[in-house]
């Protein structure tokens, strides 16, 4: 091929889609303006009825992977931990560092006879120093 046959070559930007099982980029060429292939979803518009509007919006799903309630398992699950985490360390059972990072908001709304029990001995604790 020439140098002037190369000029005359249309450049097209590739599809960024990946294959999950070799983990190469797929080889077609994006639609314009686009970023992915037909077989990708280039054409995909979204859903159309209001059913189906409803419901993604109900998922909030992010990359399709999460949804409201796997977070909120995820929030409670932290929550937990750092509580657990708390305690061992009030009542000596831990030593050491402690989990870096600032702590869960929903601490309150985990283990309520755990945390019942501590604000008792913090009570006695401080009636005792006093």
């Amino acid at each position: 091929m020439t140098a002037i046959e190369q000029s005359y070559a249309k450049q097209c930007d590739r599809c960024t889609a990946v294959f999950k099982a070799t983990g190469q980029r797929c080889s077609a060429v994006a639609l314009a303006g686009k970023r992915t292939c037909l077989r990708h979803g280039a054409l995909s518009t979204g859903p159309k009825t209001p059913q189906g509007r409803q419901r993604c919006a109900q998922a909030r799903t992010i990359h399709g992977l999460e949804t409201t309630t796997m977070r909120e398992e995820r929030s409670l699950a932290s929550a937990r931990l750092a509580m657990l985490e708390h305690i061992g360390y009030v009542f000596g059972f831990m030593t050491g560092t402690r989990t870096r990072g600032r702590r869960p908001d929903r601490m309150g709304e985990v283990y309520p006879e755990l945390q019942a029990i501590y604000q008792k001995l913090v009570i006695e604790r401080t009636e005792h120093s006093a």
